[in-house]
């Protein structure tokens, strides 16, 4: 049997890193997959490259403060473990939609691309998927990246990625 990969990620709805399977990589950005936490089953998306930055991040600021403690510790004492441990986060409040007001308008549909925002109850379409959504909430995922999620007509509920920086831009 074929063991599933996993990463070692943050959930928010569990406020603990845990190991999370894989469960689809995004074929229009290599550097992004997406996770389910295997207690509350959040899907997310991890991009890959600002997981990287943030570590070396944290591991220049561990050793600048390592460097200083050990001046200061007596030559007895051995140094400590590192340990990375990430604050919990607040949650964010959730804008959402009612499914009764589900009112798709192809009319007045936006083209869906992850580098703009979209609000509850706008109609958006997919090129990809060649369908019309409406979308539902607008929330913040355990990773700190924004999603909305969309009733399709033909697919039904999708969660997507808005307001993702594109590589280079700050």
């Amino acid at each position: 049997m074929k063991k599933e990969k996993t990463i070692l990620e943050y959930c928010s709805v569990c406020d603990e890193e845990l190991e999370m399977p894989i469960i689809q990589r995004d074929s229009s950005n290599p550097h992004l997959v997406w996770v389910r936490c295997p207690k509350c089953n959040e899907t997310k998306p991890v991009d890959f490259y600002q997981a990287a930055e943030e570590l070396r991040e944290g591991e220049e600021e561990f050793e600048e403060e390592f460097e200083e403690a050990e001046e200061e510790i007596k030559p007895v004492v051995p140094p400590p473990e590192p340990t990375r441990k990430k604050k919990p986060k607040k949650k964010a409040k959730e804008e959402e939609i009612k499914p009764e007001e589900i009112k798709i308008d192809p009319e007045n549909a936006r083209e869906y691309n992850p580098q703009e925002t979209f609000q509850p109850g706008e109609t958006i379409f997919h090129p990809k998927w060649n369908d019309y959504g409406v979308v539902l909430r607008r929330r913040r995922s355990g990773g700190g990246r924004e999603i909305i999620e969309v009733h399709f007509e033909k697919l039904g509920e999708k969660k997507l990625i808005v307001n993702m920086k594109t590589a280079g831009s700050s």
